[in-house]
């Protein structure tokens, strides 16, 4: 242990002289990195602010029951009890038929259109049904529909259902496109770091005559590896820290409207970039390994 700890200072001298030796494998390796880590960057803010979209879509939908306007104000709030009763109900609010008008009347796309209707209120009281979990809401607006008195019950069903699927989407499928993003990171190091071995071959040979342990061998190429990675991580971290805060501000922390709100910079920024720290590194360690095991094998 206290030999390896030791010997780190050896490995990282070699690393940076064989990353240096072989400039031009070892830029096109940190470029490939920089890339792959810049829209593996870009996928993330989409599909940490995506799954922020879908929590609040989810957790703002309700459901609007209209009361049938034969009931009587004395039995509305035994109509509530039975909304409250529904399984994975959490809120029930009453709105009378005036507060409905006064809701339609404000409303700065009917421009008072709607002002006739304070004489006469054709529009019916109303309930709004809030949900534990988006996926309830559908199974709650058929149980609500079963109880007497109400006349119907609304909540955007499919056109909400649609995006909540649409985001899903963006994240499954941005996940599989950062995997093979990752995969071909990491064989553009290994064959940068295979082509160091080739480089290296007699240095080896030599080392290994005068007793070398496989690990002392391999260690510089593992550093190597992962100083790639690092380096590779740079620019898609500074990028990260300055340009998300930017479109941040830009757009005034939403998009379209306030339900989309987006990931505040503190402390995303900061947990994405040690994110993309990580799998720059690992990215790295992996794509060495994968060519320290191939092109060394041996035994001693």
């Amino acid at each position: 242990m206290i030999r390896a700890i030791k010997s780190i200072p050896y490995n990282i001298k070699k690393a940076c002289k064989s990353i240096v030796r072989n400039l031009g494998a070892s830029v096109s390796s940190i470029f490939a990195v920089t890339v792959t880590l810049i829209l593996i960057m870009l996928f993330a803010v989409a599909a940490f602010n995506v799954s922020s979209f879908t929590t609040n879509i989810e957790t703002h939908i309700q459901v609007l029951a209209r009361v049938d306007t034969i009931v009587e104000d004395t039995q509305i709030p035994e109509l509530e009890t039975k909304l409250k009763s529904i399984d994975h109900v959490t809120n029930v609010r009453y709105s009378s038929a005036s507060e409905q008008l006064d809701l339609l009347i404000n409303d700065e796309k009917s421009k008072g259109k709607y002002n006739s209707f304070k004489n006469s209120n054709p529009l019916p009281a109303a309930f709004y049904v809030d949900a534990d979990e988006g996926k309830n809401v559908p199974a709650i607006k058929k149980k609500i529909l079963e109880i007497d008195g109400i006349m119907d019950a609304n909540y955007g069903g499919d056109s909400v259902n649609a995006m909540i699927k649409g985001f899903n989407s963006i994240r499954i499928y941005g996940g599989i496109f950062i995997a093979a993003l990752s995969f071909l990171a990491m064989f553009l190091i290994s064959n940068t770091i295979k082509i160091n071995i080739h480089n290296r071959r007699e240095e080896i040979a030599i080392m290994r005559n005068v007793g070398a342990s496989n690990s002392f061998i391999k260690a510089p190429f593992l550093f190597e590896g992962i100083f790639i990675g690092i380096l590779g991580s740079i620019i898609p971290i500074l990028l990260t820290i300055f340009g998300y805060g930017y479109v941040y501000d830009m757009l005034g922390g939403h998009m379209l409207t306030s339900m989309f709100t987006l990931l505040a910079p503190l402390p995303f920024v900061v947990y994405l970039s040690g994110i993309l720290l990580a799998i720059g590194i690992f990215v790295g360690f992996i794509g060495s390994l994968l060519a320290i095991n191939k092109n060394l094998k041996w035994k001693r």
